[in-house]
């Protein structure tokens, strides 16, 4: 019977597969293609909100996305959103929406390229069902997000009927309003499940995904308040980069940000083959 491998040997073994699976690269394309497809999502999200008849709930969407997110890393980006989201959308149904759903959805399939080789999986699936799967991607991602802001707007009318006629529940209602962090971290969650579910090449059980998920999820929240740290008291992005300070800060966020999702599809596949090995003996 041979010996159980350490946990080190588990952590050497993940590493020399994302190496070999050129995870850091693979994580900068999916840097390159979030932030080239975050601006078309955004005239997307404002262009589906004003055609369901409320333009401002892609403001309020996006204004709780904004107040979730390292603040250091978001304020330098702000105007720019701003003036994005300022703009008048009623091109829904023109080629121009259909542009930025595409640029949009290059993001996602960057995100599928990378699942894949973390989970040792070869594409077998049609162009056509890749993209098809990438729109539905980013329109899904749209709605919740749009039915995500009706609970955001829908919390203050909440407070002001409880307080005109029940008032002793005013507290509890209240409450309401102070889970912005927890609301954003469980759509983080269901958004990486949803990935690990519906983009890889092959479905994948439960039992397999969750560790991977769990790993990403914990590891961004650590990322993003150490990287909130270090943009606040040490980064130089602005001095060396000027103006696209803020840019390239998010950039290489996200660049981490993807090496450590890539990371968590590792875990997954480590973790499997070690099943199978089991099985095996």
């Amino acid at each position: 019977m041979p010996n159980e491998p350490t946990v080190w040997e588990a952590v050497k073994d993940v590493y020399a597969r994302f190496v070999a699976d050129d995870g850091l690269p693979l994580a900068g394309n999916i840097a390159f293609r979030t932030i080239l497809s975050v601006f078309p999502f955004l005239i997307f999200l404002t262009a589906l909100a004003g055609f369901i008849g409320n333009a401002q709930l892609a403001r309020e969407v996006v204004t709780f996305l904004l107040d979730s997110g390292p603040a250091e890393l978001i304020e330098p980006l702000v105007p720019e959103i701003e003036s994005i989201l300022g703009r008048p959308r009623s091109d829904f149904l023109s080629l121009g929406i259909l542009l930025t759903i595409w640029t949009a959805s290059g993001g996602v399939d960057s995100v599928r390229v990378g699942l894949n080789r973390a989970y040792d999986l070869r594409e077998h699936r049609s162009w056509f069902i890749l993209f098809a799967q990438n729109v539905l991607f980013v329109l899904a991602g749209a709605v919740i997000l749009i039915v995500l802001a009706f609970l955001i707007v829908l919390a203050p009318v909440m407070i002001t009927i409880v307080d005109a006629h029940v008032p002793a529940l005013h507290d509890i209602v209240a409450a309401y309003e102070k889970l912005r962090y927890p609301v954003a971290i469980l759509v983080l969650t269901a958004g990486v499940f949803a990935a690990h579910y519906i983009l890889p090449a092959r479905w994948l059980p439960f039992a397999l995904v969750w560790p991977g998920v769990v790993f990403t999820v914990i590891v961004w929240i650590v990322l993003a308040a150490a990287y909130s740290i270090y943009l606040a008291r040490f980064a130089t992005f602005a001095s060396t980069y000027a103006g696209l300070g803020g840019l390239i800060a998010a950039l290489f966020f996200i660049y981490l940000s993807g090496a450590v999702l890539i990371l968590g599809g590792e875990i997954n596949r480590a973790i499997r083959k070690r099943k199978e090995a089991a099985v095996g003996e």
